[in-house]
């Protein structure tokens, strides 16, 4: 999706876990024939915009996304039926994340200690109804770090739902009734100033 769709979803979906499953939706609408993975050259950690890159030295090749995605995860050290995005994926017929059900040629190796971003696209709990209860007053916000932030307005220009705004002391605060989570302030932020607390 380019930038501009990506964040009007991120808007209409509220939060993190239906924004993987709208993703699913979305590549569900056309899916395409032949997966590549340029993992020569990766990301670890948060990224995009402050990525820590890592010579990985792969490059994978599927006629399956979700297979792909799970066996990438499997690599990074991740469980793919922890991930939302392959869980709804299944339910939608669109692939399986169970690596005995793939199958793989060539090597199936961990990468060591490879650093996951924050939450790591997992779907943490189960139960919806008592996640959406507790809602703001349990879940992690966003905040910047006084000591690393240099007050470009990168998170706040890439807020979604412009939760963000610069405050007298030139560090971005967050409007935690307007936030839906979705950690792209953290993602965009150049001097990885944002953390969730």
């Amino acid at each position: 999706l380019p930038g501009g769709l990506k964040a009007k979803l991120h808007k209409a979906s509220k939060t993190p876990e239906r924004f993987q499953e709208a993703i699913v939706e979305v590549f569900r609408l056309r899916v395409p024939d032949l997966f590549i993975m340029d993992a020569v050259l990766g990301m670890e950690g948060n990224g995009p915009a402050s990525p820590d890159l890592r010579d990985i030295g792969r490059i994978l090749a599927a006629d399956n996304g979700v297979a792909m995605d799970a066996v990438m995860a499997d690599m990074m050290g991740l469980e793919p039926g922890r991930l939302r995005s392959l869980q709804k994926a299944r339910e939608l017929g669109l692939g399986d994340f169970d690596l005995q059900n793939i199958e793989i040629l060539g090597e199936l190796e961990q990468i060591p200690d490879f650093k996951l971003p924050p939450l790591g696209g997992e779907h943490h709990m189960d139960n919806q109804e008592i996640q959406g209860l507790l809602g703001a007053k349990a879940g992690l916000k966003p905040r910047a770090d006084p000591e690393l932030c240099t007050a470009c307005g990168e998170c706040i220009e890439h807020c979604p739902v412009s939760a963000l705004s610069m405050g007298n002391d030139n560090i971005p605060e967050v409007d935690a009734d307007t936030c839906i989570t979705c950690f792209c302030c953290q993602e965009m932020c150049p001097e990885k100033a944002m953390s969730l607390q």
